[in-house]
């Protein structure tokens, strides 16, 4: 068994296939349910955002097709040309890969916050589905553990570090200030709500906010001092927009080339600016043909985040020393797990020896059988002890094999405790013994 992942991401798969294969929010919880039917899969989880989409799980040779086949499957991939872009990680790849994701080191814009959340979320709803076993849970936990550490150890998120925050900045790079330009707003999820806090901060001018539910435009709107309408006015609104930065959950566009078409002929030329920050898309590809019409998608952004990435490069060096300490810490964690089967068997060892001894001499401790009790597993600590450590530092060098050999050789544990620990059993001895 070994951990897996599977996925694409920005980095080499453009936004049209990613959008295919993207996991709505709502759509998440069925798909993590219907990953129980893949066979030789363990645990497993995914994270599917904006830029990414990676299926995480620990499972038996073989596993990463059927992993595959899911996805095509799931989302009725047939005909469409992703295979070539997925990318493959076993192993301690895996525990890298999610490190630096997690730390924002793999997102588009890097140093990002957002990513962290997404992991988060991601790892609450597999938690909660039940998808999740000691193996991936410690991963994942570890995981945000190196995300803290790196944004609050080094300066990797000082400047515009999120997909929101750069959409702003071309927007000011398009217009030089935004401060007599109308931006209209479509959707009011996070990315939006981020999207208008930047826009403030940059001294937006009028900003009018759709939404499909009427009082969470209102509650945006009141917020960041912006004009709130219904989803059913936006196409009024676009008639006197000059920048329209949209990040709806719609599964497929909203924003349709023959709509735009119309209100051009009536805006007389004056230019309009569509940031389609969306994935699946919201705007139409079309749309960007048209005269006078400007269309930028989530990446089209990569070039301000590069520009903004040099700025940032000297922190990169630091993330990674976390990172690789995190590493080293998970790899011991991992290489102790061996170590729970013989410690197990070596308790069975004790067992078997103080209920020989105490069968012997029961009777004499008629009455206090609690003092008794308690004496006897306070034996068997002092007893342990030594031997646990001795594997921990092991499990640091990469010599536990010699050490679980050896204490095997020595109490002829074979004959002690079952011969085959079920995953659930040596995971909650490591767990007990890491902390």
């Amino acid at each position: 068994m070994d951990l897996i992942c599977i996925g694409l991401s920005h980095k080499n798969c453009p936004v049209e296939v990613r959008e295919k294969i993207a996991f709505s929010e709502s759509s998440l919880a069925q798909a993590l349910v219907e990953m129980r039917k893949i066979d030789g899969l363990r645990e497993w989880f995914v994270l599917s955002t904006c830029n990414r989409v990676e299926l995480y799980g620990r499972g038996f040779l073989g596993v990463e097709e059927s992993l595959v086949r899911f996805l095509a499957d799931y989302h009725n991939l047939e005909g469409c040309a992703y295979r070539s872009y997925l990318s493959f990680y076993r192993g301690r790849e895996v525990a890298e890969h999610l490190f630096r994701v997690t730390s924002g080191l793999d997102s588009l814009v890097v140093g990002e916050n957002e990513i962290y959340g997404q992991i988060r979320n991601a790892f609450r709803l597999a938690n909660e589905i039940g998808s999740l076993d000691s193996i991936l849970y410690q991963l994942v936990e570890r995981a945000l553990r190196t995300g803290k550490r790196v944004r609050s150890e080094t300066k990797i998120s000082e400047g515009s570090v999120s997909v929101s925050s750069i959409a702003v900045e071309l927007a000011e790079k398009i217009f030089g200030r935004l401060t007599g330009e109308r931006v209209l707003i479509l959707g009011t999820g996070k990315m939006s709500e981020l999207t208008m806090k930047h826009l403030v901060k940059a001294g937006a001018g009028e900003i009018t906010v759709a939404s499909r539910t009427y009082e969470r435009a209102l509650e945006l709107s009141q917020k960041y001092g912006a004009k709130p309408i219904g989803f059913d006015s936006w196409l009024s609104a676009l008639r006197t927009s000059d920048i329209v930065i949209s990040s709806t959950a719609a599964p497929h566009s909203i924003v349709k080339f023959e709509d735009v078409k119309s209100i051009m002929d009536a805006r007389r030329h004056k230019p309009l600016f569509f940031i389609d920050i969306a994935v699946p898309r919201d705007v139409e590809s079309r749309v960007g043909e048209m005269d006078d019409v400007y269309l930028y998608n989530i990446d089209d952004l990569k070039t301000v985040s590069e520009e903004n990435l040099r700025l940032r490069k000297k922190e990169i060096s630091k993330c990674e020393v976390i990172i690789e300490h995190e590493l080293e810490s998970f790899d011991q964690w991992f290489e102790f797990l061996e170590a729970g089967p013989i410690i197990k068997k070596l308790t069975a060892y004790f067992d078997d020896i103080v209920k020989a001894e105490i069968g012997k001499v029961g009777s004499k401790f008629k009455g206090k059988e609690r003092e008794l009790e308690t004496l006897i597993q306070k034996i068997k600590a002092g007893l342990l002890h030594i031997p646990i450590e001795k594997l921990k530092e092991s499990a640091k060098t990469g010599s536990i094999e010699r050490y679980l050999e050896t204490l095997h050789s020595l109490f002829r544990l074979e004959e002690h405790g079952p011969s085959n620990l079920k995953n659930e059993e040596k995971s909650s001895v490591s767990d007990e013994i890491s902390h």
